[in-house]
């Protein structure tokens, strides 16, 4: 029978770590977080340009309430809004373009924005605020757009101050100015004043829209508006 050699006592070589490892997995670190600051860069950039110039009048109500179009257009429709709203976010980023494109930019209707945060949203007021200081400088529109196509981004946060002043930079802001506005409530008083108004007004959800004085919900609203046009013999 032949004999089997002992294996006892026999060291087996561990394998050699490679040294260069570490160097690598920090290298990867750093391009993972290089890649997610890049995306962040560009989905903030690509936010900004899909923001339309609008071919209106723009301007404010005696009562503060910013507003776009022909003041003397036939048709007034004032949109009881909440930033932090998502259905307020979808009609912005949907049906908002149509109702500029046919009867805002063509004189036959005044659009006006008038806040309403509502109390579950914890960032309708300052979001409110954020545009109305972006308004002091020119750029409330703008302002307005950029909060609601970022919703999904600052919506869930705990503070969205550095959120605000960072799309108040990329509009072309004074960042200084636009942050002393919020860091002093410049526009709080207001805002929440706006908010008590929209439920006086028998708004109870956002968004509505007030067509001339007839309440009405975002899908009633361009048939409300020919209404009104044939109403006031348009």
């Amino acid at each position: 029978m032949s004999s089997v050699p002992s294996q006892r006592g026999r060291k087996v070589a561990a394998p050699k770590r490679n040294p260069l490892i570490p160097f690598y997995i920090g290298v990867g670190a750093l391009l993972i977080v290089g890649v997610a600051f890049l995306v962040t860069i560009l989905v903030r950039n690509n936010a900004a340009s899909q923001i339309t110039e609008l071919n209106a009048p723009v301007g404010q109500t005696p009562e503060g309430f910013w507003y776009r179009g022909n003041p003397e257009a036939p048709v007034t429709v004032i949109e009881y809004g909440d930033y932090q709203c998502p259905a307020c976010a979808f009609y912005e980023r949907n049906l908002a373009e149509i109702i500029n494109r046919d009867y805002v930019e063509t004189g036959k209707v005044r659009f006006i924005y008038h806040e309403f945060p509502l109390d579950s949203h914890v960032h309708a007021v300052p979001a409110a605020e954020a545009a109305r200081c972006a308004g002091d400088q020119g750029k409330f529109w703008q302002m307005h757009a950029m909060l609601f196509i970022n919703q999904d981004q600052w919506s869930p946060l705990s503070n969205v101050q550095n959120v605000f002043s960072g799309y108040a930079g990329q509009l072309g802001l004074n960042r200084a100015t636009f942050d002393a506005c919020m860091s002093a409530g410049t526009h709080n008083a207001a805002v929440v004043a706006a908010g008590q108004a929209a439920a006086a007004a028998g708004a109870n959800a956002t968004p509505t829209f007030s067509v001339n004085g007839q309440l009405v919900s975002a899908s009633e609203l361009p048939g409300t508006i020919e209404a009104a046009l044939r109403a006031a013999g348009q």
